[in-house]
């Protein structure tokens, strides 16, 4: 409603609490405790009103025993009592209030008391909540401090109030905790006719209170909440610094509220000033004058503003004339909002929405939007009138509560609600593709003993720093949440590998163990981890959530600090990947890795022509591994690429020797992976290393796989050329086992292929394969290409390959892959 048309009455109390003048004090006292208000009205023989008496007025009396409780009301009270007329508009009543320094007024109608209205009522009755939640608490380090010791006598208690003019007097215990003593304690101890020994016996306890810099809001929330009338003010040390009444928040809420009473007057007055020349105008603009206002042309050219729309948005009005509404634009509604919204105004002539707008300063808002077209006679729209109200503060409520429904509040994190929807949708999405998501359910170690030895307060701690753990780690569009305790859990919705999913375990337990130092105290934090996988270990949420928490505690039994898969042989496999991963990053350093070579050789004669560097992986425990067993680890942990660098620097260190020595060992080939050619440096790298070991690059051949070769979305062809520029040899490995595309190989700068093993074995038993054979070879001698079969074994596959005009080929036939010493003794042995 507004509140320049509101009347007294309105916000008024109806239920008067009244007595006679005879009245004992402290029968008085006892029906303002019984009905929790703060004054009593004092009444003649015929209900007249005489005058009032608060509990402000107990200050006044020396003593609060039976003998001050026997002396009537009326010899106490206030009077005259103001008596205002119903239909007093609030506006007048403000002013009345302020400029006779009022507190209470009685309400008449027809002759008769209708109700009481106070200050409070006044002002809260105005929408204080939108001052309070800007305002602060700023404790008051000059005022002086009404305190006193718990075994101090009422007596001085009473006088120090008086004598300070406090309506609370705070009371300290010997264990350093706080009381109160207020007004309505007075009234309480007036009404039982006793003077306690001790302010320990008189007072409320404990006192409780918000941190120095709180808002207002949250200050007069918690006094509501409480029934209280009084707070206090604490440092960040927990020291009291400041008694804060609700009479100060009104006081600070009076305040304001009267600067933009006053100012939105004067601007109002100013505006109809201006405004003379239209009255339609006028009535529109100022109909609401606390909501933002423009007042544009048919055009959308603003003409007009208010006050309001100054203090909402920013902009003075010599800033928003002349241009148009586009001027508060967020970005944040698409361009088919505003085409409906035209389009809306148009047709009916009204719309309303919410729609978030930039303030001046550029801080977004959200404000509730009404636009009517105003329209002449003949039906032309003349103008467009736009009144808006901040909302903001209401949205960042309700998003707040929204938030607080679905989330943990100590450390943040969506709550088991929240998680179980987000993992249902999970299950959704992952259904139709038959795609793989996991839960890893992640428990705190020895919990319990932190709480107990620490206290809450160290246990919360440590959930919060927990919580940031996991997020720290979590990948992107994964969920963390709190499920209760010490359980954490954490969904990740795309798998595409179970190493991956071991490996950010295993990052999870490493960062819960950093958290070490915790509220002054050294103590080792673990936690155990629990992995179920969809749709293997179960295809609903609850089997997912059971069985993840039954891995779990399997990694508890089996020692603490570790992770367990719900699987076994999941669990199995992807331990012994991981402990592969982990091996290989330390396998170059330690000197693990080695260079073998099988030597190609000519067909016909047998002579050795060049030779394929093959890498092998001498592991400390597991022996010789050939790269079927660690190459696709190498691939997915992205060590392709220096182990690649190792390789081609390593053979071709070999080769410069070799031929230093004489020996004549031809053509050097090394495997390429799609990794080491969509690096950006790999043609750099070949040729620094040719240079580093004076190599001819006619001496080096890269073999690229078929599918790599193939691969028209990464460059490939770009990568060979710069490649093919150098002099480098490159041929396609395994020829024949992937999809070729003619067309594309004849692009393709390659000068070899290689005919895969899985065609070379079988040839002399099998005709499909002896034909597929026959073909390649023929297809790659119409491009020119010079081909090598690879995998030949036996005299017979040599024999079909030398008829089908292949004249090179590498296989067990003519040698093993030999390690580089034994390699070198066939070098010189063929010399």
């Amino acid at each position: 409603m507004n509140y320049l048309k509101q009347c007294i009455k309105e916000i008024s109390t109806p239920d008067i609490l009244a007595c006679a003048a005879d009245t004992p004090l402290a029968e008085a006292a006892r029906r303002m405790v019984l009905a929790g208000c703060g004054s009593i009205v004092v009444q003649d023989e015929a209900g007249r009103p005489l005058g009032i008496w608060t509990e402000a007025d107990a200050l006044a009396l020396d003593r609060l025993d039976g003998a001050a409780g026997a002396r009537p009301v009326g010899e106490a009270m206030n009077a005259p009592l103001v008596v205002l007329p119903h239909d007093l508009p609030v506006s007048e009543a403000v002013a009345l209030f302020r400029n006779r320094d009022l507190r209470h007024a009685l309400v008449e109608q027809a002759g008769q008391i209708c109700g009481v209205v106070s200050l409070t009522d006044i002002v809260l009755s105005q929408g204080s909540e939108a001052f309070l939640s800007v305002r602060r608490v700023v404790a008051d380090r000059a005022a002086p401090l009404c305190l006193l010791g718990a075994q101090a006598a009422p007596e001085q208690a009473l006088a120090m109030m008086r004598r300070q003019g406090a309506t609370a007097l705070a009371v300290r215990f010997d264990n350093g905790d706080y009381g109160i003593l207020t007004l309505r304690d007075l009234l309480r101890l007036l009404a039982e006719g006793r003077a306690p020994a001790t302010l320990a016996e008189a007072c409320s306890w404990p006192l409780l209170g918000v941190r120095d810099g709180s808002s207002l809001l949250q200050a007069r929330q918690l006094i509501l909440q409480h029934k209280i009338r009084h707070l206090a003010v604490y440092d960040a040390d927990g020291g009291l610094l400041q008694l804060l009444g609700f009479c100060d928040i009104i006081q600070m809420v009076e305040q304001e509220f009267l600067h933009e009473l006053h100012s939105a007057l004067r601007e109002r007055d100013d505006a109809l000033l201006r405004s003379r020349h239209s009255l339609l105008l006028a009535d529109k603009v100022f109909e609401s004058t606390l909501e933002g206002i423009l007042i544009t042309d048919g055009n959308g050219v603003i003409q007009m503003v208010n006050p309001a729309f100054s203090r909402i948005t920013g902009y003075g009005s010599e800033e928003a004339l002349g241009k148009t509404p586009a001027l508060l634009k967020s970005g944040k509604q698409s361009p088919d909002f505003y085409r409906q919204l035209w389009q809306s105004l148009k047709e009916n002539g009204l719309w309303q929405g919410e729609v978030v707008n930039r303030r001046k300063g550029g801080l977004l808002y959200t404000e509730h939007l009404s636009i009517t077209a105003i329209r002449d006679a003949d039906g032309a729209c003349l103008h467009y009138v736009a009144v808006f109200s901040d909302i903001t503060q209401r949205k960042q409520s309700e998003e707040r509560l929204h938030f607080l429904a679905n989330h943990d509040a100590l450390t943040g994190l969506p709550n088991r609600t929240l998680f179980l929807e987000r993992l249902q949708e999970a299950i959704e999405r992952a259904q139709p593709a038959r795609s793989q998501f996991a839960l890893l359910f992640v428990d705190l170690d020895r919990f319990k003993l932190v709480n107990d030895t620490l206290g809450h307060h160290a246990g919360d701690e440590l959930l919060v720093r927990i919580a940031s753990v996991l997020l720290r780690y979590a990948p992107q569009h994964s969920t963390v949440a709190r499920l209760s305790g010490d359980e954490f859990i954490l969904l990740l919705p795309v798998v595409e590998r179970v190493t991956q999913v071991a490996a950010l375990a295993q990052q999870l337990l490493d960062g819960v163990t950093e958290q070490s130092g915790l509220t002054g105290h050294e103590l080792f934090i673990s936690a155990s981890i629990g992995i179920s996988m969809y749709p293997e270990d179960g295809v609903s949420a609850d089997a997912l959530l059971v069985n993840s928490d039954s891995a779990m505690y399997q990694a508890k039994e089996r020692g603490k600090n570790n992770f367990q898969f719900y699987t076994a042989d999941m669990n199995a496999r992807a331990m012994e990947r991981l402990k592969l991963e982990y091996s290989l990053h330390r396998a170059l350093a330690q000197e693990e890795l080695e260079v073998w070579y099988q030597p190609k050789v000519e067909l016909a004669t047998r002579r050795i022509v060049g030779a394929e560097a093959l890498l092998r992986w001498r592991h400390p425990e597991l022996g010789l591994m050939v790269p079927g067993k660690f190459i696709p680890i190498a691939e997915d942990s992205s060590l392709m690429v220096p182990i690649g660098e190792w390789v081609l620097d390593t053979a071709c260190r070999d080769w410069a020797q070799w031929r230093a020595m004489g020996l004549e060992p031809g053509r050097i080939a090394v495997n390429v992976s799609g990794r080491q050619l969509k690096y950006g440096g790999f043609a750099a790298t070949v040729a620094r290393t040719l240079l580093q070991h004076g190599l001819d690059s006619g001496e080096l051949e890269l073999e690229i796989t078929e599918s790599v070769a193939m691969d028209e979305d990464c460059g490939m062809v770009e990568a060979l050329q710069r490649l093919r520029e150098l002099g480098v040899y490159l041929s396609i490995d395994d020829f024949g086992t992937g999809y070729s595309s003619l067309s594309y190989l004849k692009r393709l700068p390659v000068r070899g292929l290689k005919i895969d093993r899985s065609f070379i074995m079988d040839l002399h038993q099998d005709g499909d394969d002896a034909a597929i054979t026959s073909a390649i070879i023929s297809i790659g001698r119409s491009l020119g290409l010079e081909l090598v079969a690879e995998g030949v074994e036996l005299e017979s596959q040599r024999a079909f390959l030398l008829r089908q005009g292949c004249r090179l080929g590498q296989g067990y036939l003519f040698s093993k892959p030999l390690p580089r010493a034994e390699f070198e003794a066939l070098l010189a042995a063929r010399a």
